[in-house]
């Protein structure tokens, strides 16, 4: 299912809130309801989404938007606050807002700034190859590693990652490449049909890698994959193929077939 537009909502539970909730689940966007900054915390750790909206005292906005910007800085964060000044405005967007929005915002305006942070973030996958991305704990120049066949990628801290098919055979054809580069129109998933237009899997690509960066920032790895600008990707680090480390209890993985299915599904649902 294509999470574009999924929403974690903080504010109290009032006549406004509702009215605001019910605005934006109208015109299309998934929200999940927070009465708390706990709440928020652990909703997003469970299942990132790509946008948030706190409605609560400024103070609560500051600390809420320094530690998510923290975890993620592609992130979309609406503030609505009572502004007092500019400088309060200032220090709320020097703390990881995009936006500050007064109490009384409506819902149509409260979407088309979530919109313009969709359209921000479809343009930041494509812009990645410009900036280096990497986390403090993840140096660039130390060594990640693919283990238990493919099915596991290792970080230089340590950190492990299960994947998909998909994202395997992707990560498996990075590490053979001289150049560590793969071409979207040479990626076939497995289970995908010949006839299958062009378009289709690269749209399949992204998707899958937008996916696979999501699942790596909620488990606190960012991954040195970089878009090559109309061509394809890159792995921008050292990355090895690993024989001899294997990760016992390794999460359930989904049939071939399943996986492209489901990924596909993504695809279609992303135009």
């Amino acid at each position: 299912m294509n999470n574009t537009l999924d929403v974690i909502f903080l504010g109290h539970d009032d006549a406004r809130h509702a009215g605001l909730i019910e605005a934006l689940s109208h015109l299309g966007f998934n929200v999940r309801r927070c009465h708390d900054l706990a709440d928020v915390y652990d909703r997003y750790s469970r299942r990132p989404c790509p946008l948030v909206v706190l409605k609560a005292p400024l103070p609560d906005i500051h600390n809420a938007a320094v530690r998510l910007r923290a975890v993620d800085r592609g992130l979309g964060i609406v503030a609505i606050a009572t502004f007092a000044d500019a400088e309060s405005r200032i220090r709320t967007l020097l703390c990881g807002a995009d936006a500050c929005l007064p109490p009384d915002v409506s819902g149509l305006e409260l979407a088309a700034a979530l919109q313009a942070l969709v359209r921000r973030a479809v343009g930041l996958d494509g812009a990645d190859a410009a900036s280096d991305g990497h986390g403090p704990d993840e140096p660039m120049h130390e060594t990640w590693r693919l283990a238990n066949k493919g099915w596991t990628l290792i970080s230089p801290t340590g950190r492990t990652l299960g994947l998909t098919t998909g994202e395997r055979d992707f990560l498996s054809r990075l590490v053979n490449a001289p150049d560590r580069k793969v071409s979207r129109d040479a990626f076939y998933a497995d289970g995908a049909d010949d006839a299958d237009s062009g378009l289709t899997r690269r749209r399949f690509v992204d998707v899958m890698i937008s996916r696979l960066r999501r699942k790596a920032t909620a488990n606190q790895m960012t991954l040195p994959i970089r878009a090559v600008h109309g061509w394809g990707y890159m792995f921008a680090a050292d990355i090895a193929l690993d024989l001899d480390f294997r990760v016992m209890g390794e999460e359930s993985r989904l049939e071939p077939q399943d996986d492209w299915r489901r990924e596909t599904a993504d695809a279609n649902a992303s135009t």
